[in-house]
């Protein structure tokens, strides 16, 4: 769909003239050409279907229920669904598609309706009348025999005309093999019509005149392909997408940095559909946008389906690679020792780059200490204070000395009183031993780095310590590996669905 503007471009102060502004922000032009797209569209699509639905706009009659099966055939229902009149002047589109009558399918027709009048006007026995019999019995035969259905794709529909033309006049003596051109030469026959003219003429005129009619002649161009008007139509409404199309291009290309015009045009992509000259029926995707742009439709939800869809099609890879590429640079940086020279740096080391003066780990653990000072040991006095007590008292009074004066009076209470006092001092100690950690002194941060310091080289220096050091490597390296081979793959097949789930669940709250 239409791709968001990226934030980072900013708006130039270039002036833009009002026309421009009005024509690109105004919700009611945007409408108006999403309303010429949309039409533009539905001429396509007639155009389209034009053709492989022509039998319908020619007779307005639709078969529903007909089939066959083995000897049985069933002829369904007819339905007229198009009006004669709308019939009539939809078929003038011919002329756009270049559809003539068929020069010989037409002269059968002709031929029919002349001999119907004069049947009507001087009888079944007229020579006029044997003469036109005789000239339909040959030109039955030639259209059998030539096929002048074919360039229309129609063979079809002369194949229903020899069908029902058997059916009409099967006779196992005048007809044993079932011949479609002795049935038509049997029908245009004298003795056949005769006391059932009417009867037998009504049966052509409705189903097989029908089917003949639908035969027509397309001429081929210089270029290969049937002759088409439909760019005469078409044209009017490209020019106009075309101007609006250039406008908007053009403001944006005026309105952000480092945006060209080619790089605005490409920006609204979807436009240039409409300017293919083949595949017209793509024309559905911008004319959609526009659309969904001008708010005439709410494209929101297919939208968010579709990239849901591309999503859950792609994330698993991706998963995979970037959880892949996390665990293989967690084992180059373990198999190359950095655990250990980060924890005791050498000569040989690189040098490390402090980007801002400060040692990192000593301001954590000023943190920390400040965390703990101000905000924990305050809140969890009280609690720890009947700890201590609990443990001073019950040390005293399980100790040998206490257990040899107990009985003395006025000692009774005596573990309970010294654990008071003892607790609360003890907590205060406390306090105060952290709150003076949390004092500005270089001295003291250089003793703490020095504890850090050396703390790292005697894991990597003591020759104990470094080899569980060497141990812990090993170890985690091949917990990497196993970690790759048992659980990424299963990431990618089992948990893409369940964090779709979820955000789709956290859509939900947003909205």
């Amino acid at each position: 769909m239409k791709p968001p503007l990226t934030k980072n471009l900013k708006k130039t102060t270039k002036p833009i003239s009002w026309i421009y502004n009005f024509w690109f922000d105004n919700i009611y032009v945007a409408k108006i050409m999403a309303l010429v797209s949309l039409t533009n569209l539905g001429v396509v699509a007639f155009d389209l279907t034009y053709v492989p639905l022509r039998d319908i706009w020619l007779n307005g009659v639709i078969t529903v229920g007909n089939f066959t099966v083995g000897p049985y055939e069933y002829d369904g229902y007819k339905i007229t669904i198009v009006p004669e009149q709308v019939r009539e002047k939809v078929i003038t589109y011919d002329a756009v598609k270049g559809i003539e009558p068929y020069r010989d399918t037409q002269e059968y027709l002709d031929t029919v309706k002349e001999l119907e009048e004069n049947i009507k006007n001087f009888g079944l026995d007229s020579p006029r009348t044997l003469e036109l019999l005789e000239v339909l019995r040959e030109l039955s035969a030639r259209m059998i025999s030539e096929d002048p259905f074919q360039l229309a794709n129609k063979s079809g529909n002369l194949e229903r005309v020899k069908n029902m033309m058997r059916d009409r006049m099967e006779d196992p003596i005048l007809n044993p093999r079932g011949s479609a051109t002795v049935s038509f030469e049997n029908f245009w026959n004298i003795n056949h019509l005769e006391g059932q003219v009417e009867e037998e003429l009504n049966f052509f005129n409705e189903e097989i005149a029908p089917l003949i009619n639908t035969n027509y002649f397309r001429p081929i161009g210089e270029n290969g392909q049937f002759v088409d008007y439909f760019g005469l139509i078409d044209f009017p409404f490209i020019a106009i997408l075309f101007v609006d199309f250039m406008v908007r291009s053009f403001v944006i290309s005026l309105r952000y940095h480092g945006v060209k015009i080619q790089d605005a045009i490409f920006w609204r992509w979807y436009d240039l559909i409409f300017f293919l000259p083949i595949l017209r029926w793509l024309r559905i995707i911008p004319v959609s946008i526009r659309l969904d742009e001008s708010k005439i439709i709410n494209l929101n939800s297919i939208k968010r389906q579709a990239s849901q869809g591309f999503v859950a099609s792609i994330a698993g890879d991706i998963t995979e690679v970037i959880v892949l590429r996390l665990v293989n640079q967690l084992q180059h940086f373990i198999k190359d020792g950095y655990i250990e020279d980060f924890l005791s740096p050498g000569e040989n080391t690189r040098e490390y780059i402090n980007i801002n003066d400060k040692n990192e780990i000593t301001e954590i653990i000023q943190l920390v200490i400040d965390l703990v000072a101000n905000k924990v040991l305050p809140e969890i006095r009280p609690e720890v204070e009947d700890l201590l007590n609990y443990v001073i008292e019950t040390s005293i009074a399980e100790s040998p000395a206490y257990k040899s004066i107990a009985h003395l009076p006025r000692l009774d209470n005596f573990p309970k009183t010294i654990s008071n006092k003892a607790s609360k001092q003890l907590y205060q100690v406390l306090l105060d031993t952290v709150n003076s950690l949390l004092k500005k002194d270089p001295i003291f941060d250089q003793h703490l780095e020095k504890i850090i310091t050396k703390s790292g080289a005697t894991l990597t220096l003591s020759v104990g310590a470094k080899h569980n050091l060497e141990v812990v490597e090993s170890l985690l390296y091949e917990l990497l590996e196993e970690i790759k081979i048992n659980y990424i793959r299963k990431l990618s097949d089992d948990e893409v669905e369940a964090l779709l789930d979820e955000t789709r669940a956290l859509r939900e709250i947003d909205n």
